[in-house]
């Protein structure tokens, strides 16, 4: 497999180079298997019909900010190993356009060849709501083992392992070893190429409108000029209408009996502070202060449903 290496000095070269590929870190999309990013937004990106935010989000910061933190802390709980940054080298296989920026190599006398080394941060609550399961054990995401898994086969590494620094009172690192299945990369091989068919054709994939709405909201914003749709072959819509319709009712007649419950809580507190139940529970009710704060002014489209007219006698 060939594979091309482009070196960049800045963060604009790097977003250039990598425009034109599947990056390891959204290649879980394709496969139906990424926390934050689906096929279709990717597949909105890549045909250029949305463009890709390049401001540096909190997360994006801080993982940047601890990256060198927590390879400094590799080094020293893993003082047989020798890592080394991956250094301002982006990697593609031209024939899949598949990419990856390795965050850092490493080499383990105890075991041949090097190693690729992903760099993740979280906070500590986010680590045990997220990445334990019940028993308490680690539970890598998906998404970051197929992220480690393109970076070993564009270096050519025979091992590869995430490096997990928990940020909360202190600084946690975790290393989690990533088994290289070769299956995945074979189904990244496949699906890869025909997402880009699919690009270039204009054909999106199926949306998931459980995740998709923001993208769906952003691809088709209201356009006064375009002339009424007669969806009057379309047997779905009237089906999710009337459920739409159902559930705006619903929970209308829950925020109504909320406040009566509240308002009952309210009188039977009668200006108490705290109050405990035979079963145990507390209730309390104290003053909170909000800050004042100013709405922006914006602009947003909203779905309203008009009535059928009624047929004239």
């Amino acid at each position: 497999m060939q594979v091309e290496r482009i070196p960049f000095t800045t963060r604009e070269a790097w977003l250039a180079a990598r425009a034109q590929d599947v990056t390891a870190s959204v290649a879980g999309a394709i496969l139906g298997a990424h926390e934050y990013t689906t096929a279709f937004e990717l597949w909105a990106l890549k045909s250029g019909l949305l463009a890709e935010d390049p401001t540096e989000t909190p997360a994006m910061r801080r993982g940047r900010l601890l990256e060198d933190d927590a390879l400094q802390m590799l080094a020293e709980d893993r003082p047989t190993w020798r890592v080394e940054a991956g250094g301002n080298v982006y990697l593609r296989a031209p024939a899949f356009r598949i990419g990856a920026t390795p965050d850092a190599y490493a080499i383990d006398p105890g075991r041949p060849g090097r190693g690729v080394v992903q760099v993740k941060t979280t906070s500590d609550l986010v680590f045990r709501r997220k990445w334990r399961d019940e028993a308490g054990e680690i539970v890598l995401p998906l998404w970051i083992a197929v992220q480690a898994i393109v970076e070993a086969r564009l270096t050519g590494a025979s091992w590869a392992c995430v490096a997990l620094l928990v940020v909360g009172h202190g600084l946690d690192l975790h290393v989690i070893e990533i088994p290289l299945h070769a299956g995945i990369w074979t189904r990244l091989t496949e699906e890869a190429p025909a997402f880009w068919a699919r690009v270039a054709s204009g054909e999106p994939p199926a949306a998931d409108y459980a995740r998709d709405g923001d993208t769906i909201s952003d691809l088709w914003p209201p356009d006064a000029a375009a002339a009424p749709l007669d969806l009057s072959g379309d047997n779905h819509l009237p089906a999710l209408l009337d459920e739409r319709e159902t559930i705006s009712a619903r929970a209308k007649a829950d925020k109504e009996r909320l406040d009566a419950i509240k308002a009952e809580i309210t009188a039977k507190l009668a200006g108490a502070t705290a109050a405990q139940l035979a079963d145990g529970r507390v209730i309390t009710r104290t003053l909170q202060s909000r800050a004042e704060h100013t709405v922006k002014a914006s602009t947003f489209p909203v779905i309203r449903i008009k009535a059928a007219r009624k047929a004239a006698a």
